[in-house]
């Protein structure tokens, strides 16, 4: 039910709040300093693209992250943030040219997170107004998913409600929710999905970046602008799609990265936040509890496997890492009050500092992106030390 090439064995380590408070500062002032000194952070030797402007794994990923811990007065960072992203928004203009869908605005690659930023700083009105103009690009364009497409813009209109309480932002969002359901497809035996058109072609992905589960995200987050009728229609055919796509067994239960109608018996490989097991539960959790006992344990059964397949080799990170995995145990933490779950998620944290602390030695330089790098991995021992399940971006902004 999954590749064991791509984990190695859990260690036993044991959780120590210091050491787990440190390491999330070594790595802050690690971005901190690197950026004081040239303003721009180097490729990873793991990685094959360099950090440019956008959200995933640019600069405004890392402002991101900074400004966050520093909001919950976990590191001082001594920047002057607002002149950052502004560099970021004139450069996110000339990067946004070369990008696979150069018309959608992308939340996870666009100018959105970048004016999302500064709205949230300064409250200024008029960057409202450009936000707007971004969101309103896609309501011309093709579906997408979450890190190209509505998906994301919808989660970005839910945000600018929640903090303006302004009915544009609500009809926003209801009219690109709108348009999303209308793309999505009958399965017989299965339930409904969608087919993106993503990088020229059209596949019907599941997961959370790319997928099913991330159209389902900004319908979850923004559920009191859909009312409870729609609301619940919706929760309805997530739950069937779910336990329909899942392959199981007694004790596990995980997802293949793309369905295909004409192979419904394909095993899954990927055990990721991206792809796999790991996103689904951390996408989904926030669903009802008690009203699908299948899909219930299904979630669980995801989790089990996540925790069975142990931590990743592509390092601490949360895409396709270490520290997007225990997300799963800390949504299963929130959603059943089991601590079993709470403490897994803590056992993936340490082995994530030994994986961080391994890296900077064998490379001696930090990988320092939000979703694919430390910085991801510092929110996520954030959260194991509260016992929140607050994923970067998606449940916080």
């Amino acid at each position: 039910m999954f590749d064991p090439n791509r984990h190695y064995p859990l260690k036993n380590l044991k959780w120590e709040l210091e050491l787990v408070q440190q390491a999330i500062q070594d790595i802050a002032d690690d971005a901190i300093n690197q950026i004081n000194r040239s303003r721009k952070l180097p490729r990873h030797p793991m990685d094959n693209y360099g950090v440019c402007s956008d959200l995933y794994f640019g600069m405004t990923g890392v402002i991101w992250a900074l400004t966050y811990l520093q909001l919950k007065q976990v590191i001082d960072a001594d920047l002057d943030f607002a002149a950052l992203l502004e560099e970021q928004l004139s450069a996110n203009e000339k990067e946004q040219k070369a990008m696979p869908h150069p018309d959608n605005a992308s939340y996870l690659f666009g100018d959105l997170p970048i004016l999302m930023l500064q709205f949230k700083s300064s409250r200024d009105g008029r960057i409202a107004d450009k936000v707007f103009q971004s969101i309103e690009k896609n309501n011309s364009q093709p579906v997408r998913e979450l890190m190209w497409g509505i998906a994301g813009s919808m989660l970005s209109a839910n945000f600018l409600h929640k903090w303006t309480l302004e009915d544009r932002w609500k009809e926003m969002f209801r009219l690109q929710a709108e348009k999303m359901l209308n793309d999505w497809e009958r399965i017989d035996d299965i339930g409904y999905l969608w087919s993106p058109d993503l990088y020229g072609a059209k596949r019907k992905y599941l997961g959370p970046v790319h997928g099913f589960a991330g159209n389902i995200i900004p319908l979850i987050e923004g559920k009191e602008l859909l009312g409870d009728k729609r609301y619940d229609d919706i929760c309805s055919k997530v739950i069937e799609t779910i336990c329909n796509t899942a392959t199981c067994n007694e004790r596990h239960a995980n997802w293949v990265a793309v369905f295909e109608e004409s192979d419904r018996t394909k095993i899954p490989e990927l055990v990721q936040h991206c792809h796999g097991a790991p996103g689904i539960v951390t996408a989904l959790s926030k669903l009802p509890r008690g009203i699908d006992t299948r899909f219930d344990e299904i979630l669980e059964k995801g989790g089990e496997l996540t925790w069975h397949a142990g931590p990743l080799k592509k390092g601490a990170n949360l895409c396709h890492g270490t520290a997007g995995n225990g997300y799963a145990f800390l949504k299963l933490y929130r959603r059943t009050e089991n601590e079993l779950w709470l403490e897994r998620a803590r056992a993936f944290a340490m082995n994530a500092i030994d994986q961080y602390r391994l890296s900077k030695e064998i490379y001696h330089q930090g990988r320092y992106t939000l979703w694919t790098g430390d910085l991801g991995t510092a929110i996520y021992l954030w959260d194991c030390i509260n016992g929140e399940a607050n994923f970067p971006t998606i449940d916080v902004f």
